[in-house]
């Protein structure tokens, strides 16, 4: 069975950790199928995708193409392996465009009944002068707020500072945004207890694999330089007791439904100081699968499965989709 490996355009990182990050993915993703016995072929996403699918005409696709030019073309290359009519893994544009919008996201979780932190959106200048949330913060949201990028990831413009009560301090922050990322911007009530995270495999019933804790060594905050530079431990499974666990589990599958993501997927979730509330944060609807460093084979591994093994899973979710008739017509 032929399987096409779909990753990132070179020109989508703009250092080379990342690269070579996504190089060291995509070996290890192909090197995971050829065991499995696949026929494999690497495809870089970007405009001669459709023309290249259909000469190498795959059974199936494994997606692991966060960008071409930034991360917010997830969704664009999910669309396109959408109209080319081939099974793909993980899920379709429609469901990456709304997790890489956080408030967009979060406005689903709201509608499915799952915990999230109160916010509002800036989506430009003159919402800053009006406001009412970050004029008077209290009348709104509860205090401290986080400031962030709706529309990023890897934790790109959350700095320390990030987090204030003071709101002409959130309204800087939300014009330092504006000025040097795209909008909208988020002003989220931070929640300031642990960290989860909460990995979703698996079609068509989703399972939730073991919690894992990300413990800051500084902050606790992920901010980008954290991410950055690997200042956090990541504890798996997460030392908590058992009904938090299931609790927790139960609130990423939700909000995976509720997204409409398929295959894998990951939620970041925190708790309240006093850690009777579990908040859902956000949503990574293509988490990294680089093995020994990204958190979801991480997480798999203290499940007890193997890299491989993981990889077949994610995989079996497009090949029972094309055997269930979603496939294009020879």
């Amino acid at each position: 069975m032929n399987i096409a490996v779909v990753t990132s355009s070179s020109n989508g990182y703009k250092d080379p950790s990342s690269r070579s990050q996504a190089q060291v993915t995509c070996e290890a993703v192909a090197q995971a199928l050829s065991d499995l016995d696949y026929h494999v072929q690497i495809l870089e996403a970007g405009p001669q995708l459709l023309l290249e699918l259909e000469e190498a005409r795959p059974d199936a696709v494994f997606n692991i193409a966060t960008s071409y030019r930034t991360r917010k073309d997830q969704a664009n290359i999910a669309a396109m392996l959408e109209l080319s009519g081939i099974p793909f893994t993980g899920s379709g544009s429609a469901a990456h465009f709304t997790g890489l919008h956080k408030h967009i996201s979060k406005m689903a979780f709201m509608a499915n009944n799952i915990p999230t932190p109160r916010f509002t959106v800036i989506y430009d200048s003159r919402d800053i002068r009006r406001q009412s949330g970050l004029e008077a913060l209290g009348d709104e949201l509860s205090t401290p707020v986080i400031v962030k990028p709706a529309a990023e990831g890897s934790s790109v413009g959350i700095y320390p500072e990030s987090v204030t009560e003071d709101p002409i301090h959130a309204r800087i922050m939300a014009q330092r945004l504006l000025d040097s990322l795209e909008p909208p911007v988020l002003v989220e009530e931070y929640i300031s207890g642990r960290e989860f995270t909460v990995a979703v495999v698996g079609y068509p019933e989703p399972i939730a694999l073991p919690v894992e804790e990300i413990v800051f060594n500084g902050s606790g905050m992920y901010t980008y330089d954290v991410k950055a530079r690997d200042h956090v431990t990541p504890i798996c499974p997460a030392p908590i007791p058992e009904d938090l666990s299931r609790k927790l589990q139960d609130i990423a599958i939700r909000a995976f439904e509720a997204i409409g993501c398929r295959d894998i997927a990951r939620v970041d979730i925190r708790l309240s100081q006093d850690e009777e509330h579990p908040f859902a944060l956000e949503i990574n609807t293509l988490p990294g699968l680089m093995p020994g460093y990204s958190e979801v084979p991480r997480i798999a591994e203290a499940a007890g499965i193997s890299y491989p093994e993981l990889i077949e899973l994610i995989l079996q979710g497009a090949l029972q989709r094309k055997n269930s008739g979603y496939a294009r017509p020879d």
